[in-house]
């Protein structure tokens, strides 16, 4: 008799599994759309002796996909929100072996990349700033599509350079602007943190986890009898 409970619970398990897992790569967060993000660097122009890269970053929302991209003035750089938080860097130019970065970027596989793009920082005289942070969810109703969050650079020195977000402009899915804030306009509230995500998660998976106890409980004693 063990031998045959064995398997439906079995069953039940694996299959819990497997729908727990759909949920929680599928669903969004109750009452929450994807929107894309992206960040910008306003006054490069400013800084022509320098070049400046962002590291680690990752732009897809499928398998993670790490690579490091020079920063361009008016060129912003989207974002994925997940599987890495990118550090802006600045290095002189003449410090700046363009060839290899550009080498290192175009390896294939994923884990070889991203190890040599660590040494290629770690060995090199780049210097650190702030880290990029930022959320992929909004509220449903939100009129926005597409977040751009504008940074400047206030000053470089041989160690230390300081970079602050001056501006957040949200857009609709035409391009057109229909709201900015400043960075003194404190935190975004319609847009959601990790710890909301998970809570939405966790409201939708544990009645279905509790469901499936029961049924194999009914189960348990149907076979006993």
């Amino acid at each position: 008799m063990k031998r045959y409970v064995f398997f439906p619970v079995f069953i039940l398990i694996f299959s819990a599994g497997i729908f727990s897992t759909k949920i929680f790569s599928d669903l969004l967060p109750e009452g929450k759309k994807r929107i894309q993000y992206s960040f910008e660097l306003t006054n490069i122009d400013s800084y022509p002796g320098y070049t400046f890269i962002a590291y680690p970053v990752n732009n897809s929302n499928g398998a993670p996909y790490i690579t490091a991209n020079i920063l361009s003035q008016n060129k912003p750089v989207q974002l994925a929100c997940k599987f890495g938080v990118p550090v802006i860097y600045a290095v002189k130019n003449e410090d700046f072996n363009k060839a290899e970065f550009d080498s290192v970027c175009m390896i294939d596989e994923s884990s070889p990349r991203s190890e040599k793009l660590n040494e290629f920082i770690l060995n090199g005289k780049f210097i650190p700033s702030l880290k990029i942070i930022c959320d992929s969810y909004a509220n449903r109703d939100a009129k926005y599509n597409f977040v751009n969050e504008q940074f400047g650079i206030e000053s470089i020195n041989n160690d230390t350079m300081i970079i602050k977000s001056q501006k957040t402009l949200y857009k609709d899915n035409n391009n057109n602007t229909i709201d900015a804030k400043d960075s003194k306009s404190g935190f975004r509230d319609d847009v959601v943190s990790p710890q909301e995500q998970v809570g939405s998660y966790l409201i939708i998976v544990i009645p279905i986890l509790a469901l499936i106890a029961i049924i194999t409980v009914l189960v348990l004693r149907k076979m006993k009898k």
